[in-house]
């Protein structure tokens, strides 16, 4: 690595959740930040780039459940895909981590108690959701019910499930809420949790952003916007047995609460370097980076997550009063749509990271995405788009030109870069606009403009195709060998300038590229300081290389992805038809009996609950069951059920189960089974 300057850069992305395989907008970010980290090490700064999956939270949690598997191992589940994606899209970070590690808990918790002991954190009681079957507090997530707005069934407690729809939501504002594991409904209960005092900071949080000059002008706005309309305190801490345990931070009377989400994934930031420093053996960097005031810190994120970068994180730093240097750009972007709509795998729209590498290569995808960077509106994704960019930008342009010219050089100059001799009008014209475009490129680059950058490599491109054709060497090489040895020596001097400035966006095409041009070392080791124009290679023999790109049909990659989804489905349910089945050694432990029913009395408060007293044979028992909506009490009495007698009791709505009866399930509706006669109590059933 080249030393040129002791600049010393940050480079961040935004931390997806591993509660499922990446989609293109997720890996946006994050390729982001590697052309963005990429470009710094080419000028040689002293770069670190980090993130990691963001493994608590309730989106993981809720997968986890329907999963069958515990938090932990879905988040290493998609942890360990997500560092196999990110070696086959060239996506390099020097850490990419998990908060689920005992560096990153142990700091966050250090981090917070500081802000704590500071001052700054308030206790507060509220009211939340409580579901006694599950003994638990419900996060947003866990509370279900209809949508106030539109009427629609499962609306989530943080939003409407509903595209159409999209409303924002509180777990209270739902109509009939229950809880979305055991389907009942829950009730209001206290609790207590400490905020954050975000409003202390609100001065010095005014001063930050009005100074911040890299960040789109949209997201400055919006963070405007948000001071002008006051800061309120946050809150830091859940009801959940899944995170950062609050006890070391606030005292043991918290050790069943953890830290709220966003409040640990910011942090993460920091403590991926410090866990960096230390699997190098060199912990000290920790300090030489992030407590330094001149770092400087760039983080890729969505436009859902300005706040979070923009006002939350800046103000926990100040709140800790130690040397943290403030964001220096936060490289925002809008969102990459569908016009089908928004992601959904259920629905088939979007495309997934996995699945893109396997239809096309990985550079390509980078190119496209980055291309359509959508740096000032939501940009759609378009199959025909994707194919021109590839075909007309990286093929035509920059495919065409580097075969041309190494071609011409093996055919006429026997490998060897020809002597440049003196530059006529026309030359002197290309060298000083080659010498813009790379003032342009750096300038695009430095200010976090990574779509007007790359379209500038792509002009360098068209610009060597252009001079080509005015040059003619496959005419003039008849007459004046010499002029155009001095043609395909500044064209080679374009290839090599082409090959730097595409490496931070399609590094595998560049490095090949590289190759050709007969360099042996990879890009990396050459500086954009120390490029030249006027450094000619003469003698330096190349490599005749296959054609670096291809062209690509769209329609043939649609149906490769149709297929590669038919053959993902088609397997996931052989696995999921294995998975369900049961062997007879498990059936034989069930318990099932004939009862009948003794007494039936509606539950008070609750909508849907019904207490049955039932004559199971040798004993007695109490049943809760969901069914008041569809039997009224009176027809339930002396009828057999059939029940389930050997599980554990539970208790809902503070009453104890003793059993479960079976129904036929139609649209949510149940059916109670009963036998075609009746049989004495407690019959079992084979």
């Amino acid at each position: 690595m080249i030393k040129i300057s002791e600049e010393k850069w940050i480079i961040t992305a935004a931390w997806p959740y591993v509660n499922t395989v990446p989609h293109l907008g997720t890996m946006l970010q994050l390729l982001s930040g590697d052309v963005i980290t990429r470009y710094h090490r080419l000028l040689g700064h002293n770069v670190v780039y980090v993130s990691g999956s963001d493994s608590h939270g309730t989106p993981i949690l809720v997968a986890a459940e329907k999963e069958g598997v515990t938090p932990k191992e879905l988040a290493f589940k998609y942890h360990n895909i997500i560092l196999k994606l990110l070696k086959e899209w060239n996506i390099e970070f020097d850490n990419y981590s998990i908060t689920e590690n005992p560096v990153h808990i142990q700091f966050v918790q250090q981090f917070y108690k500081k802000i704590y002991e500071n001052g700054y954190m308030v206790l507060k009681e509220s009211e939340q959701f409580f579901c006694n079957n599950c003994n638990r507090f419900l996060p947003d997530r866990f509370v279900e019910g209809t949508c106030p707005k539109c009427g629609t069934k499962g609306a989530r407690g943080d939003q409407c499930t509903n595209p159409e729809c999209g409303i924002v939501l509180k777990p209270t504002d739902l109509i009939d809420p229950y809880c979305a594991t055991c389907k009942q409904t829950p009730i209001l209960k206290k609790t207590e949790h400490w905020y954050f005092n975000l409003p202390a900071f609100e001065k010095d949080l005014r001063i930050f952003v009005k100074s911040l000059e890299h960040i789109p002008h949209f997201a400055k706005q919006k963070v405007l916007s948000m001071l002008d309309e006051g800061l309120v305190e946050r809150p830091i801490t859940r009801d959940l047995s899944w995170g950062v345990p609050a006890g070391p931070i606030f005292g043991e009377r918290y050790n069943n609460k953890v830290l709220y989400v966003w409040s640990e994934a910011v942090v993460g930031y920091i403590s991926a370097v410090k866990e960096w420093a230390e699997k190098n053996a060199q912990p000290h960097l920790f300090d030489e980076f992030w407590l330094n005031k001149d770092t400087k810190t760039v983080y890729c994120i969505g436009k859902d997550n300005i706040i979070f970068h923009a006002i939350l994180f800046p103000a926990l730093m100040l709140a800790t009063k130690d040397n943290y240097p403030l964001p220096y750009s936060i490289a925002v972007t809008n969102f990459l749509m569908f016009k089908e709509g928004p992601f959904s795998k259920s629905k088939g729209i979007g495309i997934w990271a996995d699945e893109a590498i396997n239809i096309s290569e990985p550079d390509y995808w980078r190119y496209y995405l980055m291309a359509n960077r959508p740096e000032s509106k939501d940009s759609y994704f378009d199959w025909l788009e994707f194919e021109k960019a590839i075909n007309n930008d990286l093929n035509d342009a920059v495919g065409n030109f580097i075969n041309r010219t190494i071609t011409f050089i093996a055919q006429h100059f026997s490998s060897k870069v020809p002597k440049r001799g003196e530059l006529g009008e026309e030359d002197i014209k290309f060298t000083r606009k080659l010498e813009q475009y790379l003032q342009d490129y750096q300038d695009a680059m430095n200010s976090f403009k990574l779509r007007e950058a790359l379209n500038i490599a792509i002009s360098v491109a068209r610009l060597g195709n252009t001079y080509l054709s005015l040059k003619q060497p496959w005419h003039s090489i008849k007459k004046d060998k010499d002029a155009t040895a001095t043609t395909l020596n500044l064209c080679y001097k374009t290839s090599e300038l082409i090959a730097l400035l595409l490496w931070p966006f399609v590094p595998s095409s560049s490095e090949k590229i590289w190759q050709g041009l007969g360099f042996s070392e990879p890009i990396v080791k050459k500086s954009f300081n120390s490029f030249t124009i006027y450094e000619t290679y003469e003698g330096q023999l190349i490599i005749k290389i296959p054609p670096v790109f291809h062209k690509i049909k769209y329609k043939t990659l649609e149906e490769n992805l149709k297929k590669i989804r038919s053959k993902k489905t088609d397997r996931e349910a052989q696995e999921m038809s294995s998975e369900e089945r049961i062997s007879y050694e498990e059936f034989k432990k069930i318990e099932l009996k004939i009862a009948t029913i003794l007494q039936a009395e509606p539950i008070e408060k609750s909508k849907n609950l019904v207490r049955l007293h039932v004559d199971l044979g040798n004993e007695k028992r109490q049943i809760i069951a969901g069914i008041k909506r569809y039997y009224s009490p009176e027809e339930l009495i002396g009828r057999q059920i059939v029940v389930v007698s050997n599980l554990k009791p539970a208790r809902l709505m503070g009453e104890v189960s003793d059993g479960m009866l079976l129904a036929a399930d139609i649209d949510g509706e149940p059916i109670l089974l009963k036998p075609d006669k009746e049989v004495p109590p407690g019959t079992v059933i084979r």
